[in-house]
């Protein structure tokens, strides 16, 4: 029997409104954080421990969640927000997400270039000589604020640069 809405009737996303989803969304980054950080020693006040202060933030977190998700119920509706940018959203996710990936396997300066040539050539529709040279030279500046200055370690390529 096909489901038919009577006038008037709300669904369950049009009942939620946007806070509300902001704040269960904070709540479970605050769980996910909390329980991550059940693996450090928390310590005491007096003497906290690696734990300690991804804790605090992370019961803040949750705090601040709870309150927004239990009073946030005069913004718009869920269901009424317009989704213009929804695919390029994704797309953005996605190529993130393979950035992430393929970081590892190409080294940092390499994903760094693929992926902002991508953003700014691509998506963004730049000038491709401008989209590469600022690729090339945000790859090279930043490999050289975290390798060399900061003295932080990030993958090279199997080439070895």
């Amino acid at each position: 029997m096909p489901m038919t809405r009577t006038p008037g009737a709300t669904g369950a996303w049009e009942a939620i409104r946007t806070d509300q989803i902001s704040g269960a969304f904070l709540l479970l980054l605050a769980a996910y954080v909390g329980w991550e950080d059940r693996v450090f020693p928390v310590g005491t006040l007096a003497d906290p421990g690696p734990g300690f202060m991804p804790l605090l933030i992370a019961v803040f977190l949750g705090g601040v969640g709870l309150l927004i998700a239990v009073f946030g119920g005069k913004s718009e509706p869920f269901s009424s927000i317009p989704w213009p940018e929804a695919r390029r959203a994704v797309l953005i996710l996605v190529i993130s997400a393979a950035g992430a990936f393929a970081l590892e396997r190409l080294g940092y300066r390499l994903t760094m270039i693929a992926l902002l040539v991508f953003f700014l050539g691509v998506v963004e529709r730049r000038h491709p000589f401008a989209a590469a040279a600022v690729a090339v030279g945000f790859s090279v500046i930043t490999y050289y604020v975290f390798s060399t200055l900061l003295q932080v370690q990030l993958p090279n390529s199997p080439w070895g640069f």
